[in-house]
């Protein structure tokens, strides 16, 4: 069993536009956490991201961290949802695949 991460106020991507626009065009708060996804595009994105993906439990499946500009990543079939972090939170938070994230 991995290390449980509890992150506070990360905004959740909810209606179409939230979960298509995602973080494009954001230079600071590059957090974000996107239900019932599978997949995820930087296209027209500024910097690079950290892409965590989750179950429904939310235990980390999943990680590619450093994902860079113009990229379509595709998640692992048990996948849930997507945390979207700044490029090198993965690394800080040594966050690891099995690990548990619980949003506060």
């Amino acid at each position: 069993m991995g290390r449980l991460h509890q992150l506070r106020d990360v905004p959740v991507a909810r209606s179409f536009r939230h979960r298509l626009v995602g973080l494009i065009g954001r230079r600071t708060n590059l957090l974000l956490h996107i239900p019932r996804c599978r997949s995820i595009h930087t296209a027209f994105m500024r910097s690079a991201i950290d892409v965590v993906f989750l179950d429904r439990a939310g235990r980390v499946v999943a990680l590619h961290p450093r994902v860079a500009p113009w990229r379509v990543v595709f998640a692992p079939r048990m996948t849930d949802s997507v945390l979207e972090l700044p490029p090198g939170d993965v690394e800080s938070r040594a966050i690891a695949v099995g690990d548990a994230i619980l949003f506060l």
